[in-house]
């Protein structure tokens, strides 16, 4: 599976393989981070009430080491690896090293074509008509952008989340778009289950992201799909269903079927399934592109 990413001037897209993965990457990521921030520390008994400095592992001991000169001979290698009695070998030119290990495998010649078509959708504005090939064959069926909120939908937020309007901070819009197996534009039991699913997985990503950048100070919310409403701000009367019209806003199309309207996707159409969040955190700073890494995985 293929995952690559792109930052221009407003947005930052990114393919990951499914709306799920990205449930379980956010949420390792944050316990890994949680369990990195405590040090680990071992107490000297013969230390009475005190806590040694040392942090456990100790990568100074081992036979690797530094030799202890409290005691005689040369035990260890570290001072057979710092003095060599032929430093001639270490200037001789080594080995090229063989194609299997200079050569691209598959996994990466899909990342690069990936990556070459997205510079050319994004840049231009246009949908390349190879990237659903690449992207069929990578595997990944999930889109993350992050763009700058555009001018004219500023105040419509404000509406729906009613913190924003106490805010100065430029907004940052996150939209996960997830290729579908069903058409949603169409109602059956299967796609009344899938849509279930994709449901829950947004909504434990969503939470978590949005939970990793209030932690770096910044403000975050995100709509639920199955409310069309704000799911941490007060509840209002506002609300942003999918087929909302301002999702045209945020490069989606919004068919209108006469008895129903339905979101449609530049690359998957009318099988996808789209959740929004929202950030004061820039699409360029440094706790975005943390985030987009965790994405990444």
């Amino acid at each position: 599976m293929a995952t690559a990413a792109l930052t221009c001037r407003v947005r930052t897209l990114l393919y990951v393989p499914s709306m799920r993965i990205l449930a379980s990457r956010v949420r390792v990521f944050s316990s890994f981070d949680q369990q990195e921030s405590v040090e680990t520390s071992i107490p000297d008994p013969r230390r009475q009430g005190e806590v040694s400095d040392t942090v456990w592992p100790d990568v100074h001991l081992g036979p690797l080491g530094a030799r202890d000169q409290r005691f005689p001979g040369h035990v260890g290698a570290a001072s057979q690896l710092s003095s060599s009695p032929h430093p001639k070998t270490l200037s001789q030119p080594r080995a090229p090293l063989p194609d299997i290990l200079t050569d691209m495998t598959a996994h990466e010649r899909q990342y690069d074509t990936v990556q070459q078509f997205l510079h050319s959708s994004v840049v231009t504005g246009e949908v390349q008509p190879d990237l659903q090939s690449a992207l069929d064959k990578s595997g990944d069926m999930l889109e993350c952008v992050a763009m700058d909120c555009p001018e004219k939908l500023r105040k419509d937020f404000n509406t729906l989340f009613t913190e924003l309007s106490s805010l100065d901070d430029p907004l940052t819009v996150i939209t996960l778009s997830q290729r579908t197996q069903n058409d949603m534009s169409i109602w059956s039991m299967d796609v009344e289950q899938e849509r279930e699913e994709l449901l829950g997985c947004f909504v434990t990503a969503a939470q978590q992201i949005c939970e990793d950048l209030k932690k770096e100070g910044y403000w975050a919310d995100f709509i639920d799909p199955s409310s069309g409403r704000a799911f941490f701000g007060p509840y209002t009367n506002n609300t942003m269903f999918e087929t909302d019209e301002r999702y045209r806003h945020l490069g989606f199309k919004i068919e209108d079927l006469g008895c129903c309207k339905v979101i449609s996707h530049k690359l998957w159409g009318t099988h996808v399934y789209v959740g929004s969040l929202y950030t004061t955190a820039p699409s360029d700073g440094p706790a975005m592109q943390t985030l987009l890494k965790k994405i990444a995985g």
